[in-house]
């Protein structure tokens, strides 16, 4: 396709013979700890700011507080009397207040809620209570 009266490939071929004129701008910029700026090097460079490293970790959060885990208050009471004292079961007259009872007391002890070190007593505590609210569920019907 002619461009001005010449062809395309004609006209680069002229643009090829012209100089081109080159800026001698200094591109390089200096950066702390490298021998020279991201475009080249520059041996002579010197930061133009002077940073001191310890103000760097000024923005970072503080370090996290390790808070211990809470011992559950339920934590010595184990045996069956216990933790059936604990359900008061014989305060439930009806099969809905014996399931609140059941979902409270998950609420307080399932082993998926007490920290790690505690989970094997909550884990016992969960099986005897399901055990004594089946077998008072057994005996309202």
């Amino acid at each position: 396709m002619p461009m001005f009266g010449k062809s395309l490939f004609e006209t680069l071929l002229e643009g090829l013979g012209e100089p081109v004129e080159e800026e001698e701008d200094d591109l390089s910029v200096p950066v702390r700890g490298f021998n020279g700026g991201f475009v080249g090097r520059d041996w002579s460079a010197k930061p133009e700011i002077d940073v001191d490293p310890s103000l760097l970790f000024d923005g970072f959060p503080p370090d996290p507080v390790i808070i211990e885990p809470v011992i559950p208050t339920w934590i010595g009471r184990l045996s069956d009397a216990e933790i059936a004292e604990d359900l008061a079961l014989r305060d439930c007259r009806t099969e809905q207040d014996l399931r609140d009872r059941r979902r409270q007391f998950a609420l307080d002890n399932h082993p998926d809620r007490v920290p790690a070190d505690y989970c094997h007593q909550a884990t016992h505590r969960m099986k005897i209570a399901n055990q004594l609210i089946d077998a008072a569920l057994a005996r309202l019907r």
